[in-house]
């Protein structure tokens, strides 16, 4: 991964997040929203690359394409609201 897909994929994934907390409130507030779904934009589309789930439209070659942006957001929506179930298990 270079520079730009990781700059790209946080913020999808924080925008993932903002989405996440528009559709459930779950007490991360809004800061903590948009870095969990940071880290969610940026580990889903990782995952989904070694697992070969995409094949060869995954992006391995480090270009822009539509189905990384894709997992990027759902990525940070999980992320976000993975935070709030763990935030509410303590």
């Amino acid at each position: 991964m270079d520079f730009m897909q990781i700059l790209i994929n946080t913020v999808a994934g924080a925008a993932g997040g903002y989405g996440g907390n528009m559709a459930k409130k779950n007490g991360l507030g809004m800061i903590g929203n948009l870095i969990a779904g940071a880290a969610g934009g940026n580990i889903l589309p990782i995952l989904a690359q070694a697992l070969n789930l995409l094949g060869n439209s995954g992006g391995e070659d480090g270009g822009f394409n539509i189905m990384g942006l894709i997992l990027s957001l759902v990525g940070g929506g999980a992320g976000s609201l993975l935070g709030g179930l763990f935030k509410k298990a303590q």
